[in-house]
C-alpha cells in the first residue's frame, strides 16, 4: 500500500514538473513575431484562431459572415499574411498579433 501511495507522489511530481517544463511561445509585439520563422507564425496564428472560434465563436462567425459576403475561404497563411501586412504600419508595431488578428483582422480579410 506504501508503495503505491510513493509511486503516485512520484507520478503527480513527474506530471508538474513536466507540466511546467513545455516550451511556450508569448508574442508580444513586433519585435517579438519578427524572429519566428514561417513555419512558427504558421503555428502561433493557428492557436490563435482556435482559441478565438472556441471562445468567441458564434460572436466571431457572425462578424465574418457580415464582413465576408462572398464565402472566402480563410487559409492559415492568410492570416499570417494579414499579421505581417498589419505590422508594416508604424501604429501597429506595439500591439500583440493576437490583439492585431482579434481587432483587425477580420476587417483586414474581409476588406480585400
Amino acid at each position: 500500500m506504501q508503495n503505491r501511495f510513493l509511486v503516485f507522489k512520484l507520478l503527480i511530481l513527474t506530471f508538474l514538473f513536466c507540466f511546467n517544463a513545455g516550451p511556450y511561445v508569448v508574442v508580444e509585439n513586433f519585435g517579438n513575431w519578427k524572429t519566428l520563422s514561417a513555419t512558427s507564425k504558421s503555428a502561433y496564428v493557428t492557436g490563435l484562431w482556435d482559441g478565438y472560434i472556441n471562445f468567441f465563436g458564434k460572436e466571431l462567425g457572425e462578424k465574418y459572415s457580415a464582413n465576408c459576403s462572398d464565402n472566402r475561404i480563410t487559409r492559415v497563411s492568410d492570416l499570417v499574411e494579414i499579421v505581417d501586412s498589419l505590422y508594416q504600419q508604424e501604429i501597429n508595431r506595439g500591439f500583440s498579433p493576437a490583439t492585431l488578428l482579434r481587432e483587425k483582422g477580420l476587417q483586414y480579410l474581409c476588406s480585400k
